[in-house]
């Protein structure tokens, strides 16, 4: 069995960039740290107001954007041949730059996955808008036809409706129990419809109190 030599993970010139790299942004840190220090020990008014500290804090934030994109513009740099290489199968691909085909692919399907789980999000939140909706139509529906109805009571003496003379009056209730029945029967399908595609979407319903309420809300009527 021969004794093969293994490549290294990485070349010497590979580690002396990454050892650069980390003694620069250490360097950066360490300069900021001094600057710091050397406005802190000026003298200073001894009153600061609130201008001052306004001031002082968008400089700060500036700053801290201005590091902040800079790193990033770095590593981007820095990181955009090596995948384009793994992805592409280029032959002068290290072997750390291979290995980083199977953890592209796998940061490729975790951001399809979060694609989608954002897109069923946004597709429950307009479902349950479409409820809530529904819901005040139907709530200020059946109060319309409850006051109808009590209104129609009220004209007959709050008599039962077998007792009601009146056929005009009878047809009347009669309509509107037909009315007030359908509505409600279509308020259940509705809600048993936004019941079953939010308890199927895979999203975590119960976190929350809307959808919960939705989902686990039985219609007593």
């Amino acid at each position: 069995m021969s004794d093969a030599q293994i490549p290294p993970l990485m070349t010497e010139d590979e580690k002396r960039i990454l050892e650069v790299y980390d003694r620069l942004e250490q360097l950066q840190l360490e300069i900021a740290l001094l600057k710091a220090q050397g406005i802190l020990s000026n003298d200073g008014p001894s009153e600061v107001s609130e201008e001052d500290i306004s001031a002082a804090t968008q400089e700060l934030l500036k700053a801290k954007s201005l590091y902040l994109l800079r790193g990033n513009v770095i590593e981007n740099v820095l990181i955009t041949n090596p995948i384009l290489r793994a992805v592409h199968g280029s032959s002068n691909a290290t072997i750390v730059e291979q290995d980083l085909l199977p953890l592209v692919e796998k940061r490729d399907q975790l951001s399809i996955t979060l694609t989608k789980l954002a897109t069923q999000e946004r597709s429950i939140q307009d479902e349950l808008l479409r409820v809530e909706t529904e819901n005040a139509l139907m709530a200020r529906k059946n109060a319309d036809l409850a006051s109808r109805m009590l209104a129609l009571a009220d004209e007959a003496n709050l008599q039962r409706k077998e007792d009601i003379e009146d056929p005009k009056l009878r047809n009347q209730l009669d309509e509107l129990e037909s009315e007030m029945k359908l509505s409600r029967q279509k308020w259940r399908i509705m809600k048993g419809t936004a019941s079953a595609t939010i308890a199927g979407s895979g999203v975590d319903w119960t976190r929350d109190s809307k959808l919960r309420d939705i989902v686990l809300d039985n219609d007593g009527d």
